[in-house]
């Protein structure tokens, strides 16, 4: 759901300015999940009544997590996101490991005093 919103939290001077032809902001991007189809549209149609919203449909990414349905779970996702950051940032060797950590390292309990 975009939730068209103006917050302002502070007196200003007047203030002028023009947005350029075709500027596109989104202010407040929000999502709605859940079991209940019905719910759901209950939910959305209360909020809409109070707010200016358009409702945009199911979400494949949102803050960088991807999210897939199946028949009855959701999966949450951010591997397309490391990948994308590590291609941005690490020229090394990006490969995948079998284990995150060295499986000769031995670990020991940190002793308090």
């Amino acid at each position: 759901m975009d939730v068209k919103i103006d917050l302002l939290n502070e007196d200003l001077e007047e203030i002028y300015m023009e947005q350029p032809k075709g500027f596109v902001a989104q202010v407040c991007l929000m999502l709605i999940i859940g079991g209940d189809d019905k719910m759901i549209r209950s939910t959305k149609d209360m909020l809409k009544s109070k707010f200016d919203m358009k409702d945009m449909g199911l979400s494949y990414v949102i803050l960088g997590i991807k999210i897939t349905r199946t028949q009855n779970s959701l999966v949450l996702s951010q591997t397309h996101y490391v990948d994308k950051i590590l291609e941005k940032f690490y020229k090394g060797d990006t490969s995948i490991t079998k284990t995150p950590s060295d499986t000769s390292q031995h670990l020991s309990k940190n002793k308090r005093g």
